[in-house]
């Protein structure tokens, strides 16, 4: 009871700035209820300069979440008259379910407060009619000149109203669609307000009937996300971003998109992208002279169609490599950059990858998450860290899981210094007697190995040990599930 006193002078005695502080991590709920329970912090919640709301844990109360951020609102508007710090710097509202498009005339309301007080974060995720998207009110346009941070799902934007957001360093956009009095580069125009704007993220926008090609202009731009970009006919967006270093594009046409101004790449990440014969990765990747980080992500193979070396088991030329991984569709990449540094490859899909990396003479790092049928070839006196999560059918007999498991490894063609290797089951790296007096040693030449097992009986480690070092005689170290085995 002592203890428990001692405790609640001590909070009670630190500084109303550090309280306010504290309270601007809570959801705005949360804090005015903390600040009921003393009469000191009575009037604190009034300083707090972070107003956030959100249902998402009870979906089912978005009427009574309207209200009570109205309420709030209202009340933090008559407490500006006696409190002198009263600044907002973030607001962030996230609703969930359905309303009426009558409420919208609220989130307007809310907005010309928080922008009167010169909020620089705001995150807007309003819950209307399915069909329905939140419109930005011209007050939006006249007042957000403070902004920093803007992030706004379900979007309809006008454009028809002119705004200039000179301080606004990151933008995301989900789920935008333009207004009808809006042309379709609606949102390219809106982004030319923004002269200091280095981070955007634009996904699940959709542009129909544009006349000229769309054009993205920018020279403050560092990060760009593009993800399930939808043009039509025969235009293309071209992205004028000259110092672009970051690039994400998800689930986008490669045909759809130029961008061969933007030289200065230096991290790129491709999850699903569509190709053709004239716009493939391969051709992508030479655009970017300076890359050193480069992810690659192939997820449903019947949507990615590679333009080089297609060929279908024994329908290829050569006998011998066709047919050893029959039954699979190969799909080739080659790679040369001279300031590749890391490469990242994740591939849950039934067709046989080879990678070749022709020319990378700074590449040390080597990720790959995916399935087993995966062949990876470079020809470089580098030392590699390799890391590697391999998932295979857990239903197949020990045999054949040690069989899969040694063509992919003696497929992994290049010098490694430190190999990690994540598998789900031992058996899949423990030789039977029978497959010994077949197959050859050594398959592999790795000195340092972090072996992770999903399934891993201790009493087999004799028989994991003694696999590993004839698989590899020239290991030198080797840790299991993190123990150091030697």
């Amino acid at each position: 009871m002592a203890s428990s006193m001692a405790d609640e002078d001590r909070i009670s005695k630190l500084p109303d700035a550090l309280i306010t502080h504290i309270l601007s991590f809570l959801p705005t709920e949360e804090v005015v209820r903390t600040c009921l329970l003393s009469k000191r912090w009575k009037l604190i919640w009034y300083s707090v300069p972070t107003i956030f709301f959100s249902n998402d844990k009870n979906r089912d109360d978005l009427e009574k979440l309207y209200n009570y951020v109205d309420k709030y609102v209202e009340q933090r508007k008559r407490g500006m008259e006696f409190m002198v710090d009263s600044d907002i710097t973030s607001f962030v509202l996230n609703m969930y379910g359905e309303c009426e498009r009558s409420k919208t005339c609220l989130i307007d309301k809310w907005l010309g407060f928080v922008l009167e007080k010169k909020v620089k974060k705001i995150k807007l995720y309003p819950s209307l009619d399915p069909f329905v998207y939140y419109s930005l009110p011209k007050i939006f346009f006249e007042n957000a000149r403070y902004l920093t941070i803007l992030k706004l799902h379900k979007i309809e934007l006008d454009t028809s109203y002119s705004g200039s957001f000179p301080s606004l360093k990151t933008l995301v956009l989900d789920y935008v669609q333009i207004s009808d009095t809006t042309k379709n580069d609606g949102v390219f125009k809106f982004l030319l307000g923004c002269p200091s704007l280095e981070r955007l993220r634009l996904r699940d926008a959709e542009f129909y009937d544009v006349d000229d090609q769309l054009r993205l202009q920018s020279s403050s731009l560092k990060f760009m996300e593009f993800g399930y970009l939808n043009i039509y006919h025969e235009s293309c967006l071209q992205v004028a971003a000259v110092n672009l270093e970051s690039l994400v594009l998800d689930d986008v046409s490669l045909n759809k998109i130029d961008l061969s101004s933007c030289k200065n790449v230096r991290n790129l990440s491709l999850d699903d992208c569509f190709e053709d014969e004239e716009s493939s990765i391969q051709v992508l990747i030479s655009n970017f002279p300076l890359l050193e980080h480069l992810t690659l992500s192939f997820l449903s193979s019947d949507r990615i169609q590679f333009s080089i070396n297609y060929y279908y088991g024994s329908d290829s030329d050569s006998d011998s490599d066709s047919t050893e991984f029959d039954q699979f569709s190969s799909k080739q990449l080659k790679i040369s950059n001279q300031h590749l540094k890391s490469l990242n490859v994740r591939q849950y899909d039934d067709d046989y990858m080879i990678i070749t990396i022709e020319s990378a003479p700074e590449l040390t790092s080597f990720r790959y998450d995916g399935e087993i049928h995966f062949s990876l070839s470079l020809e470089s006196s580098n030392l590699l860290n390799g890391t590697f999560h391999v998932y295979e059918h857990r239903s197949i007999d020990s045999d054949t899981s040690f069989t899969n498991m040694m063509k992919f490894l003696s497929n992994l063609n290049c010098s490694w210094n430190v190999v990690s290797l994540r598998v789900h089951k031992a058996k899949a790296l423990i030789f039977s007697e029978k497959l010994k007096n077949i197959c050859s040693s050594p398959l592999i030449n790795w000195k340092h190995l972090k072996l992770v097992l999903g399934e891993y009986d201790p009493e087999r480690l004799s028989d994991l040990k003694d696999s590993l070092m004839w698989i590899s005689p020239s290991l030198e170290t080797l840790s299991i599930n993190g123990k150091e085995i030697f």
